[in-house]
């Protein structure tokens, strides 16, 4: 069994940002949060709509998904989508009509529960970004690295690194011009 909970939001066209109704928002998560304790299994749309241009990247990630799972305490499971934007072209004047049937769906082994909302879309911007743009998954020990939760914590730990050498960094003005040399002082 299945259904659909809407949002009303703006016809702004695909590929242009969602201007959501806060009331009808509300009221999507009053709807998820009931489906939830019925039982369901909930699919969402981190970019809020199918991307036109995967090949380019994804659209903006928001992290409902996130939101919603923390506040319902159950894990996220990824689900990739391929050639979806031809199936049906985002071009208005093209309208619903089936362009191309090449088109790939790819579930991802087990549901995480992720630690922050950050977290979850540098994993979905990694894992499923991959895949929508290319129809192939990231080569396998990346892909399982991003999906336990480890390849998170290397770029935390680059993070991390990158922000410790930008402090090493002095800013020293070099002449009345304001042209600035950095300048790394050495311990």
């Amino acid at each position: 069994m299945c259904g659909f909970i809407p949002v009303n939001m703006a016809d702004n066209g695909n590929g242009t940002a969602n201007e959501y109704d806060p009331k009808s928002f509300k009221l999507m998560l009053k709807s998820t949060k009931s489906a939830i304790e019925e039982g369901f299994d909930i699919g969402i749309l981190p970019e809020g709509q199918p991307n036109p241009t995967p090949e380019r990247g994804l659209q903006p990630v928001y992290p409902g998904a996130f939101t919603l799972a923390k506040m319902s305490k159950r894990p996220i499971q990824m689900i990739a989508l391929y050639g979806l934007h031809r199936m049906w072209h985002p071009d208005e004047t093209i309208g619903m009509v089936c362009t191309h049937r090449d088109m790939a769906v790819r579930v991802y082994p087990k549901g995480r529960v992720y630690r922050s909302a950050e977290e979850f879309t540098a994993t979905f911007e990694a894992v499923v970004g991959e895949f929508g743009a290319h129809g192939k998954d990231l080569p396998e020990e990346e892909l399982n690295m991003w999906l336990d939760g480890s390849m998170w914590q290397t770029e935390l730990k680059r993070r991390e690194s990158v922000r410790l050498d930008s402090e090493d960094i002095e800013l020293v003005p070099r002449n009345e011009s304001c042209t600035i040399e950095a300048r790394k002082e050495v311990s």
